[in-house]
Parts: structure tokens; C-alpha cells; sequence
């Protein structure tokens, strides 16, 4: 878990909150943000994603930031966690890196990120 740690470029901070993610077909899903950073975030989700498959994301921050970010980024990694009869549960995590940031969505992400590390 340490070298894991150590390849990232970008803290991660724990987060909770519910995104919209729209495919490039234009199917669109729900997604939990679970971690964030400049670079990327984690995901959990019902629904069948795709590595390397694009995507555009959508979500609020919390707090007093109260901003709407859309972002694209690409699937990195998709765990698939099976099926359990009789529990309501999350059948997929994965990693979603973002792609071409625009400077004020970087700006407030990195605000945000920062805020959460002080």
C-alpha cells in the first residue's frame, strides 16, 4: 500500500458525495465519489463501466465551496466485487483520472483539496 502511495502526485482526501458520470454513448450514471484530488478520484458504482472508457463527470463540493465541477477523465481501473444474494451492495470501485482540466476547475479542486489536508 506504501508504493501506491507513493506514485500518486496529488493528495487524496476523503469525500462522500453522489456525481453524475455520462458516457460517450450517452448513457448516464450514478456514481459515489468516494476520495478526490487534482489528478483524479475513486469511485463506486453499480454499473458496468469500462477501463479506459471516457467519461464526463459531474458533482457539487461540499462545504462552502457549493461549486458544480464537470470534468472528463478516463476509467484507470474497474474492481469488479460480485454479486451477494440478499445484500444491498457496491458491485464495482474503480479509479477515474482526469483528462485536459480546465485552469479554474484545477484552481478550485486544488482549493479544495488543500483545505481538507490543513
Amino acid at each position: 500500500m506504501r508504493e501506491q502511495e507513493n506514485r500518486r502526485n496529488a493528495p487524496r482526501v476523503p469525500i462522500s458525495l453522489i456525481a453524475r458520470c455520462c458516457q460517450e454513448d450517452l448513457n448516464e450514471v450514478g456514481i459515489i465519489v468516494c476520495n478526490l484530488s487534482i489528478g483524479g478520484m475513486s469511485i463506486k458504482t453499480n454499473y458496468p463501466l469500462s477501463v479506459n472508457e471516457e467519461l464526463e463527470v459531474a458533482f457539487q463540493l461540499p462545504d462552502r465551496f457549493k461549486t458544480v465541477l464537470c470534468v472528463s477523465g478516463e476509467l484507470a481501473w474497474l474492481q469488479n466485487h460480485g454479486i451477494i444474494l440478499g445484500k444491498e451492495t457496491t458491485l464495482f470501485t474503480g479509479g477515474i483520472k482526469f483528462l485536459n482540466l480546465q485552469e479554474s476547475s484545477l484552481a478550485i479542486l486544488d482549493e479544495y483539496v488543500q483545505s481538507v489536508v490543513d
